[in-house]
């Protein structure tokens, strides 16, 4: 069975990135697909202040480590100031380089206020991500005016914006499992 990992990119209290990954995560538990979600909420900030690469951090490395052996990483990523958020890309640079994101399916959601659904956010983290070698579901969804938009039960409003959502969760799956190469990590359902 695959394992992925939903990552609720922000830290922000009550983020519609949560309530974007909680409604996801539901829908590939429906599939039989195994879906956490990693809270940046949790991120152990404290034990990074200062600058404390090199150091050994075990309470980061354990947090990290939930996304390193992730067959796949779905981000649910919010647009702050025309980018995206500095602890996703707090979270990014303590992955372990080179090798915890090489080769590793990503797929990308994201979510705004604004009327593009946090684009910019979502191609800034394609380049960052293509630059670790990671390879990108090409099904990106952008769920734009998220607060009038999306509905904790229901999903998107905007049907067709609900549809490019469901193809990408229908998707994804296959996608980890050709690059991967092994038949036995998707379930029949």
């Amino acid at each position: 069975m695959i394992s992925l990992k939903i990552i609720s990119g922000t830290d922000r209290p009550n983020s519609y990135a949560l309530r974007v990954s909680k409604y996801v995560q539901e829908k590939y538990r429906q599939q039989g697909v195994s879906a956490e979600i990693i809270d940046l909420q949790n991120f152990p900030l404290d034990q990074v202040v200062g600058g404390k690469y090199g150091e050994e951090l075990p309470a980061v490395d354990n947090f990290m480590e939930q996304a390193v052996i992730a067959d796949g990483l779905v981000v649910v990523c919010p647009e702050y100031n025309g980018g995206y958020p500095g602890i996703l890309k707090l979270f990014i640079d303590y992955l372990p380089f080179p090798n915890s994101l090489d080769k590793k399916p990503i797929a990308l959601i994201g979510e705004a206020n604004g009327a593009f659904g946090a684009m910019r956010a979502v191609e800034q983290l394609q380049q960052v991500f293509g630059y670790r070698n990671a390879h990108i579901f090409p099904e990106r969804v952008f769920i734009s005016r998220v607060n009038k938009n999306f509905d904790d039960e229901d999903g998107i409003k905007n049907e067709f914006q609900q549809q490019l959502l469901e193809a990408q969760i229908n998707g994804f799956p296959e996608f980890v499992k050709n690059l991967q190469g092994d038949e036995s990590l998707i379930t029949d359902g």
